[in-house]
């Protein structure tokens, strides 16, 4: 695939089987979440692979989600993305540490749609349940996770806006929706 294929087949998945995946891809994708860019790349994530069933169980029910309990249970990894908010920088009253893993988890993501792979960012869930569960220093914030393995089905892409209905041209301006030479 070349990458806007990769980015063009990239969909959410929250069912998975239970195929096995070798460990090797597994960091594989974890090391390209590892070269994404970051503040003064200060690079201040940290990944946990996650592949026990128990804590897979644990960190799934945190979403208090059942559909996103369940794709953690079946897919045979979650990774889980944390920060070490003091290595990212502070401007104009916004923490950057959120946005540095972020960066990562689309290269994550992008990196397991390459390798066959399926997965799905959850950033909405109980930060203490899952830093309990994996045994997370108080200094060290939990931004996301994502169930990793093979997708039973590949539902169809979810309808995207027009470019003309988002882009803009020099001005936040209805009428600029065309570049002006």
């Amino acid at each position: 695939m070349n990458i806007y294929d990769t980015i063009n087949n990239r969909v959410s998945i929250r069912a998975y089987k239970k195929d096995k995946i070798d460990l090797e891809i597994v960091k594989k994708v974890v090391e390209a979440a590892c070269t994404a860019p970051s503040w003064g790349n200060k690079q201040c994530w940290r990944f946990i692979i996650v592949n026990s069933r128990v804590e897979k169980n644990l960190i799934g029910k945190a979403a208090g989600q059942p559909l996103i309990a369940q794709a953690c249970m079946d897919a045979p990894y979650v990774i889980v993305v944390c920060a070490n908010p003091k290595e990212s920088g502070v401007k104009n009253g916004i923490e950057y540490y959120t946005f540095d893993c972020a960066l990562a988890m689309e290269n994550l993501v992008l990196s397991a749609t390459e390798e066959g792979l399926s997965t799905c960012i959850v950033g909405w869930f109980d930060e203490k349940v899952v830093k309990g569960v994996l045994n997370i220093p108080e200094n060290i914030r939990v931004v996301a996770f994502t169930p990793l393995g093979y997708a039973c089905d590949v539902p169809k892409h979810s309808t995207r806006k027009k470019p003309e209905q988002i882009i803009y041209y020099n001005t936040w301006d209805k009428n600029s929706h065309e570049e002006k030479q």
